[in-house]
């Protein structure tokens, strides 16, 4: 999965306590891998490092990361709400229908 540490501790931390099917692990990672974005965002706004990520011979660089990392935060949270987890009661959230799909007009 090649995580980065915050990432590889959310994956660790949901899947040692939920079973989880296929569709499911494919939610937890994309949230994983925000997880992982939202820490590289964190240490650039912090000015911790001055680049988003280096590859060999490439320097990513950010303009706006508050304004992305905001972005990847909604995404992380909606991933995990999709997961549709139970609380450490057993109990899930009630599901919603998906928003956006609308009825076609007649006529």
């Amino acid at each position: 999965m090649n995580l980065d540490p915050g990432g590889a501790a959310l994956w660790q931390e949901v899947t040692a306590e939920h079973e989880l099917g296929t569709v499911q692990r494919v939610l937890l990672l994309e949230a994983c891998r925000a997880k992982d974005r939202l820490d590289r965002f964190d240490a650039l706004i912090r000015g911790e490092t001055e680049s988003f990520a280096e590859l060999p011979g490439i320097v990513l660089t950010v303009d706006n990361p508050d304004r992305l990392a905001l972005a990847d935060a909604e995404h992380l949270k909606r991933s995990l709400a999709a997961l549709q987890l139970p609380d450490k009661h057993g109990r899930r959230a009630p599901s919603r229908p998906a928003r956006g799909a609308y009825r076609p007009r007649q006529g």
